[in-house]
């Protein structure tokens, strides 16, 4: 298997790989919907918009080392570039969901107290709010453009805030996680074993490679792929609305793409349907959310997908366990250990880990800081379980657990079942006060379109599926859920 060289800091990343040893590959691709066509960028072009970004940044920023600039905006290759150059120019980068609404984000730009907001001059509900508060820091996604290239020092502190990553808030007020450039590099390595196994899955070690990319960018699993696909010289084929998959998927050569279960099922009932001609070149689908069901993913490798399961977090860079394998005993583990990251499963069944890509803390929150991490270790909140050969398998959130008569009920197993149904687009399941089993097990359903289905024939399809206790009680059709930027529902608005 042919090893990718991992660097360990952005500077190297910029001047060795990307400006010299990569420099006539295709880093980035996007559909230019104005024109009808695919723009593609050269690593060679790449770096020299980098360079005069970093210009930008350090000639309009007095004293910018540690500076928060945000990034509050859409898909796209400015985004990109402008990633590279506000760390590159020393400031701390700060990633905003432009999803969000108004209030969430006047929470976080108020805590985080910025010195530029980035955007890209679209209407995303708020820019009245957004001018009226922040007017005199806004600035362009594109104003690097007008200025030279500029020289590249070695300006960043190793261990310092380099990114700071909001959480979804799906539970409550967002967090800000904070990222440090050892943080980041340290994932490399299992970042880079992904396009490893690819290469030897193919038997082709010189094997170039592209990644769809429709996640949001200020998303952990899409972020990554701009530090981690350029220690390859692969590209990135960047979408900002997944409306237009299936247009450009063919249009802009992918073989890989980073999916949530919503995108999963989508692509696994094209392929069950014969309809494999739809994806184009994809052929490895990267289950970036902690829980599939083990049947899509099976049936996926069975038709000449490779499967790749990841399990991780933002306060963790995503780094964790990975999983390869194409079998049926293992398809529905998220994989096995590694040698750069201990975790263990603490007695109340807690994954617990350490390693040197854990968070520096939540930003301003020490309280919520002491909360998850505890002698060195990070407290994920989420539900496992070791096999007898080590293989981690993941039960849920501990919030998504539900307590019926005494056991416990997995929401994710229960949405699993549920979305393997061939008329059920999605599904969530939450727990419901119940006077004398403590909860109930609730279950909303999003039928796919044109489809029929009743309550009682869910209920038959579940009886050889799911234990009786872990059984939907309560059924609710709904028309579509209430989502956050990456596909996933957010259930404090079904409670």
């Amino acid at each position: 298997m042919r090893k990718i060289r991992v660097l360990d800091n952005v500077y190297d990343l910029i001047t060795i790989n990307m400006e010299d040893r990569f420099k006539d590959n295709v880093a980035f691709r996007f559909y230019d919907t104005a024109n009808d066509a695919v723009t593609t960028i050269l690593y060679k072009d790449y770096v020299q918009d980098i360079r005069k970004a970093v210009n930008y940044f350090q000639s309009t920023i007095p004293e910018i080392k540690g500076k928060k600039i945000c990034l509050l905006t859409k898909n796209s290759y400015e985004y990109a570039v402008n990633t590279f150059g506000v760390v590159a120019a020393g400031a701390v980068l700060v990633l905003l969901n432009q999803r969000k609404s108004w209030d969430e984000l006047s929470y976080e730009l108020g805590l985080v107290e910025p010195d530029a907001i980035l955007t890209d001059g679209d209407d995303y509900g708020f820019n009245d709010q957004l001018k009226a508060a922040y007017g005199d820091i806004l600035r362009p996604m594109d104003g690097f453009r007008s200025y030279e290239p500029a020289q590249l020092t070695r300006c960043i502190d190793h261990e310092a805030l380099m990114v700071l990553m909001f959480t979804s808030g799906t539970t409550g007020r967002s967090k800000g996680v904070m990222l440090s450039e050892k943080n980041f590099f340290s994932v490399m390595r299992a970042h880079t074993q992904i396009g490893e196994h690819m290469m030897a899955y193919k038997h082709e070690p010189n094997l170039v490679m592209s990644q769809y990319t429709v996640l949001p960018m200020f998303h952990l699993g899409a972020f990554i792929c701009l530090f981690s696909w350029a220690h390859a010289g692969w590209a990135l084929n960047v979408s900002s609305d997944i409306r237009n998959f299936y247009k450009e998927v063919k249009r802009m050569p992918s073989q890989a793409m980073a999916v949530v279960p919503v995108i999963m099922n989508s692509l696994h009932h094209d392929v069950m349907r014969g309809r494999k001609e739809r994806l184009g070149e994809l052929w490895v689908p990267i289950c970036s959310s902690a829980m599939f069901d083990p049947q899509v993913m099976l049936d996926m490798a069975e038709h000449g997908m490779f499967v790749v399961q990841t399990y991780g977090s933002t306060e963790t860079c995503g780094d964790g366990i990975i999983n390869y394998a194409q079998d049926a005993k293992h398809i529905g583990a998220v994989g096995q250990g590694n040698d750069y990251l201990d975790y263990k499963i603490a007695e109340d069944g807690e994954l617990c880990m350490r390693g040197d890509s854990i968070m520096l803390g939540y930003y301003k929150d020490p309280e919520a800081t002491a909360e998850v991490l505890k002698d060195g270790w990070l407290h994920t909140g989420d539900r496992g379980y070791l096999d007898e050969d080590g293989w981690l398998y993941f039960i849920g959130r501990s919030s998504d657990m539900i307590k019926r008569s005494g056991e416990n009920v997995s929401s994710l197993e229960v949405e699993c079942v549920l979305t393997s149904h061939s008329d059920i687009a999605d599904a969530a399941v939450i727990g419901v006060p119940d006077p004398i089993r403590d909860q109930a097990v609730k279950a909303f359903v999003q039928l796919r379109p044109g489809s029929v289905l009743t309550k009682d024939e869910i209920t038959e399809y579940c009886t050889p599926r799911l234990a009786k206790f872990k059984r939907p009680t309560i059924i609710e059709f709904v028309d579509d859920f209430p989502r956050t930027a990456t596909g996933k529902i957010k259930k404090s608005h079904l409670r």
